[in-house]
């Protein structure tokens, strides 16, 4: 019995996978992402000699499985893990999903590769987002069996109350946590690659706090915008940690992993980026999404530990 419970749960798993890697196809056919792509790559001149070609399609199916794998059973596993179930569960899904592998990282877009991308493909990468959330979340819920509550539920953790204040002073330490986080990492892992800071004609700095002083004087602006991306993560995360209702440690983890699974997306072939460029963006946000992600799971997660029962 226990040996047919685990085939039918992994193969449960590997059709959400299946179905997220049809949706993440159907979002960019239906927003036009796939055509303004292969136009772009079309009308994009030959590069200089001595320049690095960007990535071609040779790797594109085992990227795009990791991908797909990498989403599917993370997504899977918070999906099973959750004490929701039918819309509420959907709608969570989906504005986690679209919140963060969307909308926060495309902001990043916005600000930095506006002059670089092709008309219309911000616009377009919002859309498929949207499509390719809204077509998974529903099925990846019916396929788990999570659209109805379940016959036996375990007891819940109990919830603490916490008062206006220290829902402030966790919400300060996940800002802080962001901007530094996004800085430190920015600068020790993706700054580090020369072909990067050439991509986007940036100065050498000698040292972290020299780059936040520069970005301080030159472009302050950058830091406001981490604070409204913290503030979106922590948005999309909440009901993320409140769906699965459980421990710290579990909710680090489970946040960590969400957050962290999104980034194989650089993987993928970019035929707008230079395979160098795109390795150290995901280095870079990897690790990034799996320290932030376990500090935001951890200090969103307001359940209570359990009762010490005293020897009679």
């Amino acid at each position: 019995m226990a040996l047919r419970t685990i085939l039918l749960t992994g193969l449960r798993i590997l059709a959400v996978c299946l179905l997220f890697a049809v949706c993440f196809a159907v979002g960019g056919v239906l927003s036009g992402l796939d055509k303004i792509a292969q136009q772009s790559v079309a009308s994009q001149p030959a590069p200089p000699a001595n320049q690095q070609v960007p990535q071609m399609p040779e790797n594109l199916l085992r990227s795009f499985l990791i991908f797909t794998l990498c989403v599917g059973g993370t997504l899977s596993y918070l999906i099973r893990r959750s004490r929701w179930h039918g819309w509420v569960l959907v709608g969570a899904v989906f504005v986690s999903m679209y919140g963060i592998s969307t909308v926060a990282s495309q902001l990043d877009s916005v600000a930095f590769l506006s002059d670089k991308l092709p008309q219309g493909m911000i616009r377009a990468i919002f859309a498929q987002g949207a499509i390719a959330a809204a077509l998974f979340a529903p099925l990846a819920v019916l396929a788990l069996g999570k659209w109805r509550a379940a016959s036996i539920r375990a007891p819940m953790p109990t919830a603490v109350p916490l008062k206006l204040a220290s829902i402030l002073v966790r919400l300060a330490i996940l800002v802080v946590a962001f901007v530094f986080l996004y800085m430190f990492f920015g600068y020790y892992v993706a700054w580090r690659n020369p072909e990067l800071q050439r991509f986007y004609a940036g100065p050498e700095l000698a040292t972290f706090w020299a780059a936040w002083r520069h970005n301080w004087t030159s472009s302050r602006w950058i830091y406001a915008l981490a604070a409204f991306r913290a503030l979106l993560y922590i948005a999309c995360l909440y009901p993320l940690v409140r769906m699965i209702h459980t421990s710290r440690r579990e909710s680090a983890l489970a946040a960590a992993l969400f957050l962290a699974c999104w980034t194989t997306v650089l993987l993928l072939p970019n035929p707008l980026m230079p395979a160098s460029v795109a390795r150290s963006h995901f280095w870079e946000t990897l690790g990034f999404s799996l320290v932030f992600g376990a500090l935001a799971g951890w200090l969103l997660c307001f359940t209570a530990p359990a009762p010490q029962v005293e020897p009679t």
